[in-house]
């Protein structure tokens, strides 16, 4: 565990470095950022790292990376200055408590994910190639761009900053790369754990100081926000969706067939194997999790849809890019709550008659939304939206109700827009996006089955909340908000439905569309999906209330001018106290924007190569999850923070062990097989006690008359529901955390098991003078098999990889062009004049023949041994080099 050690004691170095800018950046929030410091400082070194390789300034290897390092070092130096290390010094003094408290959340985070991933290292299956290809060859490119690992003589077209982040850390603690890939997981599983706590903490403190009137110091914070604080990392990166209690229901066989065909979860819809209170299907029984929702055509049949949420993402340990993108995501999610609380503002314009904005704040913006666009390109937007929206309701708050406020929102988000992406220009120069304009989502739509079991979860503190805030109103809803409501509504679904009939015009997309929703013609797609939606309103009717909810609450703290400027002035002086800088906004604002990301996909999606909304699904979920999980957790706290009963802890901790014995009972009897009648085993007893518990705390809880605390109970209830799918497939994943070949967090060692001399081979090339190499490909393509390994591990650029993937990163097949037939000309003609054309058309410089080439091609060796230069020769794998005159 060294390597633990330290990726752990670089991370602390580079926070420890980064927090006099941080200090200074998040001055209005309670924090100060405190937790925060590591995450801006990750973006901040790759920021700077990555402009001056690709403009070959810097070169990147190991003094590239510790330069830059030196400059933050110098620039933080500048800072402290500035700001005088005593200050400093005596707030972090003053603030002790939160410092041992976030530190410890995220050291025990990390070093927990650390032993989940050395539990199941396995660098194989999924998308595990090509990160591990794209980590390699960033290593192994001498500047930015940096290569394609599986199409020689291009660049990685695909939003690759997480991977150069990856890549600096593995570089500058000089672990093995498949160690790091696993380090990453465990190291961003901590800064989200992180993040998330310091949010809430946030949130919490700033609601508390509006209370009582506290200072800016850690003196002024009850001890209770230390732990309901807690509850974020728990919601947004342990709490899982409802499949899991489904799962466990249908094992002990509870339910009729008809309610499991009904309920339209594949997996769950044959017969247990076995019953039993744990869940043993065999195989990836964790994996559906993912794909509780399922679009349909007119005609039935279905379509595969993704929907992962953080805990899948971390159990399944891909570092893809919405992984990758999580702390930094939260770090935008801050710097919104800074400016909604006016850490944004400045006493000189900034951009004219606009914004009196201040350019430190606004720089750090733009750098945090790019490299957001960078991480992960779908999630910029978003965010932009809640930083501006934050920034233009401190306006409204000091100003009242302006028309102008919202050219001014769209103006903050045009000129935001144009720098985030200015400021990461190159990339751009780079990048092939696959998307292809919108789509209209006409028959495709969630059902409230599947929206219920994806986000219960969260919605069930979320509406709690929204409902309590809304009954404390005491008056009816503002019609403005059911306007609003209306019109989001009947604007997406004019959209949808006019593009739909837009393309019944025309011939090709007539067609196309028919073909996707499965219809005769095009009146009967438009009028169908219609349909179909009335028989299924339910995520309709959902989304609905909490928009018009959420806007309903928003309204009741915007002073509008209805008599002329002197009433404005008035309203706006007694409501400004009230709500600046409420929190309560805020989290009104992350309801508000996942709503919108919810129901938008309802109405249309983004095109790309699937055809489906498989993707704009997957993307916009997921950060509806984080949104609501912020929210929901925040909901929870206020909720119990009114009851103010000891008889809650009672409860919760009982609740907790009971729910802890029943796992550990029910994980000892998993191969057993149970009587198929309920009651005829003690677990039956056990496990029903957990609702029973529930139920007697609700009517506790309404006994008393204690509404706020009998909404947070049921909210508890939708949470540990949710934390039945953890219980069961962590333990699932980590064979009960004893794996078969013991710890260990490198992802290749199986590899050297059982492809050795191919390892053997990677590890030459790995260290070998950069040049084009050639191996197999299958006449498949190869995604998400083991072809292009040699490649993958080495970093080395190949003529072709996973022709799948490239094709979507680069939106078709252009640039693929003939490389597939040029490949198996190069291994299989026995004409060195042929083979030589092929070698000078790519550049060819080292040739792979191993056993993947032989199974592919009918290999004709002689040519290479008679022209060419042996470098490598195994048992099973030989590399040879084509020397240069």
């Amino acid at each position: 565990m060294i390597d633990v050690l330290k990726w752990y004691l670089f991370i602390q170095v580079l926070g420890l470095i980064n927090l006099p800018l941080t200090w200074s950046v998040f001055q209005r929030l309670k924090s100060r950022g405190l937790y925060l410091a590591k995450p801006l400082g990750l973006l901040l070194w790759g920021f700077v790292y990555w402009w001056l390789t690709s403009l070959n300034l810097l070169a990147s290897d190991l003094a590239g990376t510790s330069t830059v390092l030196l400059f933050l070092l110098a620039l933080n130096l500048f800072v402290l200055w500035k700001i005088g290390p005593d200050r400093l010094l005596n707030w972090i003094k003053e603030n002790k408590k939160l410092l041992l408290f976030s530190e410890g959340l995220f050291l025990l985070s990390f070093v927990s994910w650390a032993i989940v991933r050395a539990a199941n290292p396995e660098i194989i299956h999924t998308e595990k190639f090509m990160e591990m290809a794209f980590i390699n060859a960033i290593l192994k490119s001498p500047s930015m761009p940096p290569h394609d690992p599986w199409l020689s003589g291009y660049a990685i077209s695909y939003y690759y900053f997480g991977y150069l982040l990856a890549a600096m850390l593995i570089r500058m603690t000089n672990v093995a790369a498949s160690v790091g890939y696993n380090l990453v997981s465990a190291l961003w599983f901590g800064l989200t754990a992180l993040g998330a706590y310091g949010l809430l903490w946030d949130f919490l403190a700033r609601k508390e100081d509006l209370k009582t009137k506290n200072s800016e110091h850690e003196s002024g914070v009850s001890h209770g926000i230390y732990l309901f604080a807690l509850m974020a990392p728990l919601m947004m990166l342990i709490v899982s969706n409802w499949f899991g209690i489904f799962d466990v229901l249908h094992a002990r066989g509870l339910g009729s067939a008809t309610f499991w065909q009904g309920l339209e979860l594949p997996a769950l819809m044959t017969e247990p194997f076995n019953l039993s209170w744990f869940p043993n299907r065999g195989g990836w029984s964790w994996w559906q999790a993912s794909r509780v929702i399922q679009d349909f055509r007119l005609n039935g049949s279905t379509i595969e849809i993704i929907d992962e949420f953080p805990f899948f993402t971390f159990l399944l340990s891909d570092i893809h890019p919405h992984l990758l993108g999580m702390p930094f995501v939260l770090l935008a999610i801050a710097q919104a709550f800074n400016a909604f609380q006016g850490g944004w503002e400045s006493k000189i314009s900034q951009f004219g008659r606009f914004f009196k904005i201040s350019w430190l704040q606004a720089s750090i913006g733009v750098i945090t939304l790019g490299g957001i666009a960078f991480l992960n390109t779908w999630d910029f937007p978003f965010y932009l939206l809640l930083i501006g929206s934050a920034f233009i309701w401190r306006q409204v708050t000091q100003e009242g109700w302006k028309t102008k406020h919202v050219w001014n929102l769209l103006v903050f988000c045009l000129v935001g827009g144009v720098l985030s992406i200015a400021a990461y220009l190159p990339f751009y120069l780079s990048f092939a996006s696959q998307a292809g304009g919108i789509l209209p989502s006409l028959s495709y739509f969630t059902k409230g089955k599947f929206f219920l079991i994806m986000f219960g979860p969260l919605l069930v503190p979320v509406l709690g909340w929204l409902l309590y805030k809304r009954f404390k109103l005491r008056r009816w809803p503002d019609q403005r908000a059911l306007l609003l409501t209306a019109a989001i509504v009947i604007l997406l679904f004019v959209l949808s439905w006019g593009l739909g009939w837009l393309a019944g015009r025309f011939d090709n997309l007539d067609a196309l569309l028919n073909g996707a929703h499965a219809a005769e013609n095009n009146q009967a797609v438009l009028l169908g999906s219609i349909l179909a939606r009335l028989r299924d309103p339910w995520t309709m009717i959902i989304l609905f209330l909490i928009i018009f909810t959420v806007f309903d609450l928003l309204l009741s703290k915007i002073a509008f001018n209805r008599a002329g400027s002197s009433e404005v002035e008035l309203e706006v002086e007694t409501k400004q106290l009230k709500y600046q800088g409420n929190p309560d906004t805020f989290i009104l604002m992350l309801i508000l924007l996942g709503g919108l990301l919810t129901i938008v996909p309802e109405f249309i999606y983004l095109r790309d190569q699937f055809g489906t909304r498989m993707n704009t699904i997957f993307k916009f979920y997921y950060q509806v999850w984080i949104l609501w999980s912020l929210a929901g957790s925040y909901a929870v706290a206020e909720l119990f923070k009114k009851s103010k009963k000891r008889i809650n802890v009672v409860f919760g901790t009982l609740i907790a062990f009971v729910g802890i014995l029943s796992l550990a009972f029910s994980l000892q009897q998993k191969t057993s097989a149970l009587p198929a009648q309920f009651g005829t085993n003690a677990l039956d007893y056990l496990i029903l006690s957990i609702p029973i518990l529930f139920l007697v705390w609700l009517l506790w809880s309404l006994i008393k008359k204690s509404y706020a605390q009998a909404l947070a109970v049921l909210a508890m209830c939708g949470i540990a529901t949710g934390l039945v799918y953890p219980s069961v497939e962590l333990l699932n994943k980590t064979e009960a955390f004893m794996p078969q070949d013991g710890y260990s967090l490198d992802g290749k060692q199986d590899f050297y098991l059982y492809s050795g001399d191919e390892m053997i081979a990677a590890e030459w090339l790995s260290k070998a003078d950069l040049g084009v190499m050639a191996e197999a490909v299958a006449d498949t393509g190869g995604s998400y098999t083991t072809y292009n390994l040699i490649s993958t591990f080495s970093g080395m650029p190949t003529v072709l990889g996973w022709i799948g993937h490239e094709a979507q990163w680069r939106g078709g097949y252009e640039e693929i062009g003939s490389r597939q037939a040029d490949l198996r000309e190069l291994y299989s003609t026995s004409s060195w004049e042929r083979t030589k054309a092929v070698i000078d058309l790519y550049n060819i410089r080292y040739i792979v023949v191993g056993e993947l080439e032989r199974q592919t091609y009918a290999v004709d060796l002689l040519k290479f041994e008679e022209n060419l230069s042996k470098v490598l020769d195994t048992t099973s794998v030989d590399i040879y080099e084509v020397k240069k005159p």
